[in-house]
C-alpha cells in the first residue's frame, strides 16, 4: 500500500503496537541504522531523521497484509505547524438540561398556579439532515394547586418519555432527580408507571442527549443539539413562563438570570468512533479497493482503530507542504497524522527541553525542529 503520493492530503497511521514496538525517533548515520520493523507487531512505528538532519519520515508496520510502509519525506524547512492532542481533550460532553419550576409557580411543595403546563424540546439537525431540520417534541401536564411539585415533575417526565418513544432512534433520555442540580437522575421511559416512583421526591426534570447509532464509513458520529422551552401560563392576569431551564456547564438559566445551582455533568462520548471513520476514509484515499469497491472482488482491509476503545485516541498532527521545482512550482499542503495512546505518541515524538536544576535537552522531533520557529502546540492534558 503506497503512501508516497501527490494527492493524499492526510497520511494517517495508527500506533497500536505494544510500547516496545513504538520506538523513539532516530537520526541515522554510519553507526545508527533504522530499526527493522518487519519482525515487529502491527502498529509499530518510528520517526527516522536523515544524517544531515534536513528531513524526517515515519516508518510504519501495518497489519500483515499491508507490511512496512513509509510516510512522505518531511523537509524540516517545510514543516508549518505541529499539534499534539490528548484524547482527554477531545471528549464530547453530552448536552444536558435541568428543568425546575419558577418561583412564582411553586407554593411550598405544591403548584401555585392551576393550568396546562407544556414543556417543548426542540431537536436541531434532526436525523442529521441539517440545522434547518428541526423537530419539536413536548410533554404536557394538567396541574392544580393540590398537585405536588414532585408529582408534577414525574408526570411531565413520563409525558415527555411517551412522546419521544415514537421516534425510531432515541435522541434524548428523560429523568427525574431529587436535586435541583439534576444529579443522579432516575431514568423515565414510556413504560414507567408513576406508582413505581412513589419513594422518590423529585426536585427537577433532566433531559440528556443519547449517543446516536454509528456504522463505520456509513453513519458518522452525530451529536444531538437540543433546546428546551417551558410554555407561558396565565398567573395573576399576566402570562409568565412556568419553568427555569439550565444546561450543564452554564451558571445561568436560559432566560439569562443567574443560577445558584451547578448542574451535574451528563455522560461523555470518546473520539474512538470518529477516529475509526478517519481510518476508513483515509484508507479509501489510498485506493478505492480499501473501501470495498467492487465487492465481493475486493481487498479486505484490516482496520486497527477500535471504535469501542473507552480511552479514546490521542493525536500527532504534523502540517507541512511539498514544493515543486523548475517548471513544477506547485505548493501542496498536507498533514501527517498518527493516533494512539498518549504514552505511545509521547515516546514516538520525543520530549521537549526542560529548564531549572534538573534541566534536560530536547529529544526526538522536538530537537529536530528546534530553531525552525515551528510552534509545537500541546493540548491542556498532554
Amino acid at each position: 500500500m503506497a503512501t508516497f503520493t501527490e494527492n493524499q492530503v492526510r497520511q494517517f497511521y495508527v500506533a497500536t503496537a505494544t510500547g516496545s514496538d513504538v520506538i523513539a525517533p532516530l537520526q541515522v548515520d554510519s553507526s545508527h541504522a533504522a530499526t527493522d520493523l518487519k519482525a515487529k507487531s502491527a502498529g509499530a512505528c518510528q520517526f527516522i531523521i536523515s544524517p544531515d538532519g534536513d528531513t524526517a519520515h515515519l516508518n510504519y508496520k501495518g497489519p500483515s497484509d499491508d507490511g512496512v510502509q513509509r510516510s512522505d519525506v518531511l523537509k524540516k524547512c517545510n514543516v508549518v505547524s505541529v499539534n499534539l492532542t490528548d484524547a482527554a481533550d477531545m471528549v464530547h460532553k453530552n448536552r444536558k438540561a435541568v428543568i425546575t419550576l419558577a418561583a412564582a409557580f411553586k407554593s411550598s411543595s405544591n403548584l401555585a398556579v392551576a393550568g396546562d403546563y407544556v414543556l417543548n424540546v426542540e431537536i436541531q439537525n434532526y436525523i442529521a439532515i441539517g440545522n434547518d431540520s428541526i423537530k419539536v417534541k413536548f410533554g404536557a401536564v394538567r396541574g392544580t394547586t393540590s398537585t405536588t411539585a414532585s408529582d408534577f415533575y414525574k408526570k411531565m417526565a413520563i409525558s415527555l418519555a411517551k412522546n419521544f418513544a415514537r421516534e425510531s432512534v432515541p435522541m434524548v433520555k428523560i429523568g427525574i432527580s431529587t436535586a435541583a442540580t439534576g444529579a443522579s437522575p432516575t431514568e423515565i421511559t414510556a413504560k414507567t408507571d408513576i406508582s413505581s416512583l412513589s419513594s422518590i421526591t423529585a426536585a427537577s426534570i433532566t433531559i440528556e442527549e443519547v449517543e446516536q447509532p454509528w456504522r463505520r464509513g456509513a453513519a458518522k458520529v452525530e451529536y444531538v443539539n437540543f433546546n428546551v422551552y417551558a410554555s407561558e401560563l396565565l398567573n395573576g392576569g399576566i402570562d409568565q413562563i412556568w419553568g427555569k431551564v439550565q444546561f450543564a456547564g452554564s451558571a445561568k438559566y436560559t432566560d439569562g438570570t443567574s443560577s445558584s445551582d451547578t448542574v451535574s455533568a451528563g455522560g461523555t462520548q470518546k473520539n474512538s468512533k470518529a477516529v475509526a471513520d478517519m481510518e476508513y476514509f483515509f484508507h479509501k484515499e489510498r485506493g478505492d479497493q480499501y473501501g470495498e469497491v467492487g465487492f465481493p472482488n475486493n481487498i479486505d482491509t484490516t482496520y486497527q482503530v477500535d471504535p469501542a476503545n473507552t480511552d479514546g485516541y490521542s493525536f500527532i498532527d504534523i502540517h507541512y507542504y511539498e514544493l515543486g521545482n523548475s517548471h513544477n512550482v506547485g505548493k501542496s499542503e498536507k498533514t501527517l497524522t498518527v493516533v494512539g495512546t498518549k504514552a505511545n505518541l509521547k515516546k514516538l515524538f520525543g520530549s521537549p527541553a526542560t529548564t531549572g536544576q534538573s534541566a534536560t535537552p530536547a529529544t526526538g522531533l522536538y530537537l529536530w525542529l528546534d530553531g525552525t520557529g515551528v510552534n509545537i502546540k500541546t493540548s491542556a492534558s498532554w
